[in-house]
């Protein structure tokens, strides 16, 4: 029997297999020391499991081989557990851990020749006071190692690791099935859990190890109901399998039998309970309900492809084994010159566009207007779907009113090895997550949305040719109040670039993309990089060493869900792969060699210095990311040795976490550069006006020299500054403009709101409501730059340096301060414009939806011109008088 993963499910020879398990056990030790039934009763129990419906069983102890080969008779497969000394401090006993890990790799030696073996669990419930007394690190380095070495033994085996909800928290990744003990009475509660637990699996299956409810407190009815609830939700949540806990009321535990919990589906007597037939049922109806499905939306499956020829037609036959009941596939052939057109016109059923070369969005766009689908779902040519993949992307919209959702991408094991490194470098494709069902962004080579929800923010913006498209639909649903759902076992397999040219492409294309982006949504950028609201999940060192988690275990570590949050973590961790970093690095040693040249090594040695140790500190912490990179289950490289391809295929990883960042920097001086010319933006829109930066540097510079900016909107009916001033605070908090928002400091006079700029300094904002008579008003609104003592610290330094330097007729070194300043006042014044640039937007978005007129290019008596006559001075008085008689809000 083949047993392999495939994706987030099972896969037993060419059949998709979802485990309908029950456990078994533990028994008392019978004449031979096993812990199990004599043979009859062995097959009397097989028997009547098959009988229902049961296809796996699970065990605490390793089984002999005639109970194997038993299972096998029966039709069962066997969710083997090895036990070993878990329950005790075993890592203060070095010989204890030893003989645990070989005795471990025995059997799973054993174990894995049977081909009625299914899984192996290596451990189950280590308690969570030998975790917090040994300290998770060392837990997880010793179960990575018995991995390992168990591997080594039995490559074919799926090995698991049986955790439960009060340690959660173990990074365990390297397994190859995720499984869970997991007791939870309320569907809600069940249903939130296991959308957490499928994060924590990522890409592989999750497996619910144990569930259950015991009868003698919860009655046999009750049993029942909990039981069928708890199997149903946990496949309609995308679980691979379930196990029942127990077969049994027949439970012998340490050194006795155990007479106060019954959690079997069959008394000690082995006669059935309720709980047996429901969990029959739900185990026959897996998944969903044929009579469920027929009333799921029509989907229009959508695939944009441009000289696709190679890998199309591998994707066409993967959406063809859909198993949905109602949908459509459209190819859109973006201008190809290669065979595209023709591979996907070979697939009976498939509708074909031709359109000239637009670029991705207009492709998805004329999809979108093509499909007769509720729902249209994207995906690129290189993907490959699961066969479940819409089955499980429409639950968000079946359950919510989810105006999109999206599923994980993860990389082909067959893919070459330069991929394989790709797809473990930074800048992939991956999902930003708010919580565990709403998405910030999901990306485009796995994402559905509502087809009405699409049309009304007109579809797609044509500007984004090849990347950046996802990003800005995802944000404009948002700012619409929309919601973004997530799809954990909505999963498709996404070939990466295969070198380090094509992912020097695509790095550069979706640099050119966040300078677009950060012409629409100024908002969601701070320092040139977009601000997430939500968490970039990733198993890549790089995105985790920027998203450090803290545990809270309860009092005592005795929490039975640990609460997990984000931290926040030094700048250093991250700087040094900045490419501003690396710049600054190659122009200290640029400046080092000149003033080599020019005779002042004494400047040119701390230069050098400072050079060779910025350059140093990044290219460590890329080997760091490469060596951390998890390697398991890759291929050698031919004609190397398994040792030396490890070593290529951690060179090559850190070699691309150094480039990305100088790809993306690239890219985004590309973007600003020579931007990309649109006639319109969206389907049906008008073009938008795109970031002025001329206009936006001379504001900034303006507020850098302490003056002062400013914007006026006029309202024909009265509006209440203070609603406005609430509205435009809550717009800045929720947008992330600027590192902080100061908006509730009541003893500054001289300012409302203020927004900072980096550790530079604030945006003070200051506002005024004046009145213009019947009703009507002018809102005004300046803004004048603030130096932080940081920021001032830094002027007055580089004054200082560039003084003295010239006092001492040092000409190179007053060079060094001078490059110093103008870089610190370049970085200062991109701060400084793109929070200006936010903040103007997040104002005349809050204008305009209260109907104010923005006059802010008109001439400054413009406002007062259109009520200058002589009844203005009358009415504005009449007007004070009454509002000093009715609320302010009643104009």
């Amino acid at each position: 029997m083949s047993v392999r993963v495939v994706g987030k499910f099972l896969q037993v020879g060419s059949e998709r297999f979802l485990i309908r398990g029950v456990a078994y056990g533990t028994f008392a030790p019978g004449s031979s020391g096993d812990q199990f039934p004599p043979p009859d009763r062995l097959a009397a129990d097989f028997g009547a499991m098959a009988g229902a419906g049961i296809n796996t069983v699970r065990t605490y102890t390793a089984p002999p081989n005639q109970l194997l080969d038993q299972a096998a008779e029966a039709g069962l497969h066997l969710f083997a557990g090895v036990p070993w000394a878990q329950h005790v401090a075993f890592l203060d006993d070095r010989k204890l851990a030893r003989a645990a890990r070989q005795e471990i790799v025995r059997a799973v030696r054993r174990l894995a020749r049977h081909p009625a073996t299914l899984l192996i669990a290596i451990g189950n419930e280590i308690p969570a006071g030998v975790v917090r007394w040994h300290g998770s690190a060392r837990i997880e380095e010793f179960l990575r190692e018995t991995y390992d070495e168990a591997k080594a033994a039995a490559p074919d085996a799926l090995l698991a690791y049986v955790n439960y909800p009060p340690t959660d928290y173990l990074d365990l990744g390297c397994f190859d099935v995720c499984a869970f003990n997991v007791y939870l009475h309320r569907e809600a509660d069940l249903r939130a859990y296991l959308a957490h637990l499928q994060l924590v699996a990522g890409g592989r299956p999750l497996v619910l190890a144990e569930a259950g409810a015991d009868s003698l407190r919860e009655g046999r009815d009750g049993q029942a109901s909990l039981a069928g609830m708890q199997v149903r939700t946990a496949f309609e949540e995308g679980v691979a399998g379930v196990v029942v806990f127990s077969w049994t009321d027949e439970w012998w535990r340490g050194g006795a039998m155990v007479d106060d919990w019954q959690f079997g589906l069959t008394d000690a007597a082995r006669a059935p309970k309720p709980s047996l037939a429901a969990v029959a049922r739900a185990y026959g109806a897996a998944g969903f309900p044929a009579d469920a499905r027929h009333a799921w939306p029509r989907v229009t499956v959508s695939v944009c492809a441009r000289n696709a020829a190679d890998t199309l037609d591998a994707c066409l036959r993967s959406i063809r084994a859909l198993d949905y009941p109602d949908y459509e596939v459209i190819v859109v052939n973006d201008g190809s010159t290669d065979a595209t057109g023709a591979i996907a016109r070979e697939h009976p059923g498939v509708t074909v566009i031709d359109t000239p070369h637009g670029g991705l969005s207009a492709a998805r766009n004329a999809a979108l207007h093509a499909g007769a689908g509720d729902l249209i779902a994207y995906t690129d040519a290189d993907v490959e779907v699961d066969p479940a993949w819409l089955t499980y992307l429409v639950q968000p919209f079946l359950r919510s009113d989810a105006a999109g959702a999206g599923g994980p991408n993860v990389v082909p094991e067959d893919d070459p090895w330069r991929a394989q490194c790709v797809a473990r470098a930074p800048g992939g494709p991956t999902h930003v997550l708010i919580d565990e069902r709403t998405a910030e962004h999901v990306p485009g080579c796995n994402m559905a949305y509502r087809r009405e929800a699409l049309l009304a923010i007109g579809g797609f913006d044509p500007a984004y040719h090849a990347a950046g498209d996802d990003v800005d639909v995802c944000w404009r649903l948002q700012a619409r109040g929309q919601r973004i759902g997530f799809a954990p076992s909505a999963l498709v397999w996404h070939r990466h670039r295969r070198s380090v040219r094509a992912y020097w492409r695509q790095q550069v294309g979706y640099g050119e993309a966040e300078t677009q982006l950060m012409g629409n949504h100024p908002e969601r950028f701070l320092n040139g990089h977009a601000v997430w609201k939500g968490r970039i999940y990733s198993p890549l060192p790089f995105v985790r060493a920027i998203s450090r988690v803290r545990v809270n275990a309860g009092v005592w570590g005795t929490a039975a869900f640990p609460s997990v949050y984000s931290a926040h973590i030094p700048s250093m961790t991250y700087v040094p792969h900045l490419m501003e970093w690396q710049v600054g690095s190659v122009l200290l040693g640029v400046t080092a060699f000149a003033c080599f040249w020019i005779g002042q090594p004494e400047f040119g040695g701390v230069a050098a210095g400072a050079s060779v140790s910025g350059i140093a500190l990044t290219v460590w912490k890329c080997v760091g990311y490469g060596w951390r990179t998890e390697l398991r289950g890759l291929p050698r490289i031919r004609p190397w040795g398994p040792r030396a391809s490890r070593g290529i295929y951690r060179a090559m990883i850190a070699w691309l976490h150094l480039v990305q960042p100088v790809a993306r920097g690239w890219g985004r001086l590309r973007g600003r550069l020579w931007p990309p010319e649109v006639a319109a933006r969206r389907i049906g829109e008008e073009p938008s006006p795109r970031a002025d930066w001329p206009r936006d540097a001379m504001r900034a510079l303006r507020l850098m020299s302490r003056g002062r900016v400013g914007l006026r909107f006029w309202s024909e009916h009265w509006v209440d500054r203070a609603d406005l001033l609430t509205r435009i605070a809550r717009r800045l908090e929720t947008a992330s403009v600027g590192r902080a928002i100061d908006a509730h400091d009541t003893w500054q006079q001289e300012r409302d709101l203020a927004v900072a700029t980096g550790r530079w300094g604030w945006l003070d904002l200051r506002t005024l409501l004046e009145e213009h008579g019947q009703g009507r008003c002018l809102f005004r609104v300046t803004a004048r730059h603030r130096l932080t003592p940081f920021g001032a610290t830094v002027g007055v330094g580089v004054a200082a340096g560039v003084g003295a330097s010239l006092a001492a007729g040092s000409i190179a070194a007053a060079a060094v301060f001078g490059a110093v300043g103008l870089v610190a006042a370049a970085r200062m014044g991109l701060q400084i414009a793109q929070v200006d640039a936010g903040v103007r937007a997040i104002i005349a978005e809050v204008a305009q939806e209260r109907a104010m007129q923005s006059m802010t290019g008109a001439p400054a008596t413009a406002a007062a011109a259109t009520v200058a006559d002589a009844s203005f001075s009358r009415g504005w008085r009449t007007a004070g008088r009454e509002r000093l008689e009715t609320p302010r809000s009643a104009p």
